[in-house]
């Protein structure tokens, strides 16, 4: 199983904005995965508001980050929003199955955080702040 989502230094692409989101987005999968394992009501309250919570916060970070790359016309804008509608569509999917009590999602959840916050920021998000970085004047 995958280990408990902790943001850390190797995880900064070098945009401010997009680094304050990157540490909330982990800081909300971090709660998430404290209450995985809870199988009482309020247990199962708490991930459902905890997921609840990451969509939105998800939905945001999507938008303003795709809104930087916009304004600093990064070429890889296109590809970058369908990964993005595609991770989106991926926590929904989770979502809705906290919301039915689906007995394997915690898991699954617990994987797909983790590999969705580490794999995406290292490689997407990384090649933006790289992108950005070379555009700054020396």
């Amino acid at each position: 199983m995958d280990q408990r989502p902790e943001f850390g230094e190797k995880f900064l692409v070098g945009v401010d904005q997009i680094d304050r989101e990157h540490r909330r987005l982990f800081d909300i999968a971090a709660r998430t995965y404290d209450i995985l394992g809870a199988s009482d009501a309020v247990g199962r309250a708490m991930l459902q508001d905890a997921v609840a919570e990451l969509i939105d916060y998800t939905a945001t970070h999507f938008a303003n980050e795709e809104e930087l790359m916009a304004a600093a016309e990064y070429p890889g804008l296109a590809i970058h929003r369908e990964q993005h509608q595609h991770l989106l569509a991926r926590v929904r999917d989770m979502e809705m199955r906290v919301e039915i009590e689906d007995a394997t999602v915690a898991v699954d959840l617990t994987h797909f955080l983790y590999r969705w916050l580490v794999d995406h920021i290292e490689s997407s998000d990384r090649r933006f702040g790289d992108y950005v970085r070379s555009r700054r004047p020396s």
